[in-house]
């Protein structure tokens, strides 16, 4: 588990302005699902994207292993409108392991959180969970970074650099900066955060935060689906839904898949 109390406490504000994939997740949900489908959300963390999704009215679990992620997240629904409250249903839960006994039209992972899963058994565990839990024709996607080679191998890698310095209306202000690790051998990127916390410019806190990505190849995601018992539909790379193989250059993949019968 990534995010323990510290980091979920800043979470929503090391993310405040990431929203561009909202409108990606709740048409695509929309699509998929119509008016009475249900969608699945993993590692929903606090409902950045699943709330939303919510809101534009389809039904959606969540399912999320962090019971300190899970906290904010019931918080943030309460606060939510009843409509949107009565479409929600939060759990927690490992991905890899979830059983729940409903079938999904949509089961989606969102913003890297696939990566989270460090080994092929992890991967294959997760997948076969998916698959247990769609219904007849449900689609499975998710969106995982397209590695940059420059990057992987770049000489700031083992240099701290800073990633945000950012204050807030509450009189909070959030600093981080980070410094990277590649094994290239297992395909997983270790980053580690250097966190300072300020309120009314004092410094209240401070922590070190770790965290393990792993990093796919397309031919890679490609075996891994089919391995799986899934045939691949769509192969986009941007949030546009334009064709991966079709664009010079991009940083996301996003796959979305279909159960074989």
């Amino acid at each position: 588990m990534h995010y323990h109390e510290l980091e979920a406490s800043i979470y929503d504000k090391v993310y405040a302005g990431t929203t561009e994939d909202i409108p990606f997740w709740t048409g695509f949900a929309r699509e998929t699902c119509g008016n009475d489908g249900h969608a699945l959300e993993l590692a929903c963390g606090t409902l950045r994207v699943l709330l939303p999704v919510a809101e534009a009215g389809t039904r959606v679990t969540g399912i999320d292993e962090s019971p300190y992620m899970l906290d904010l997240a019931n918080k943030k629904l309460a606060a939510a409108s009843c409509a949107a409250r009565e479409r929600v249903t939060l759990l927690q839960g490992d991905m890899r392991s979830f059983d729940l006994p409903e079938r999904f039209n949509l089961i989606y992972v969102p913003f890297n959180s696939f990566g989270l899963l460090l080994t092929v058994e992890d991967q294959l565990a997760a997948l076969a969970s998916v698959k247990k839990h769609l219904a007849l024709g449900g689609l499975f996607a998710f969106v995982v970074f397209f590695p940059d080679v420059e990057r992987l191998h770049g000489p700031d890698l083992s240099r701290w650099q800073l990633e945000m310095d950012h204050s807030f209306g509450d009189g909070s202000r959030i600093q981080r900066d980070l410094v990277r690790e590649v094994d290239t051998r297992s395909q997983i990127t270790s980053i580690q955060w250097r966190n300072k916390e300020y309120q009314d410019q004092v410094l209240v806190r401070e922590w070190i935060t770790d965290l393990k990505l792993t990093y796919f190849w397309p031919r890679e995601i490609e075996h891994l689906m089919t391995r799986a018992g899934f045939q691949i539909v769509h192969y986009w790379g941007d949030l546009q839904r334009t064709d991966f193989y079709s664009m010079s250059e991009t940083w996301k993949q996003i796959v979305v898949a279909r159960a074989n019968a």
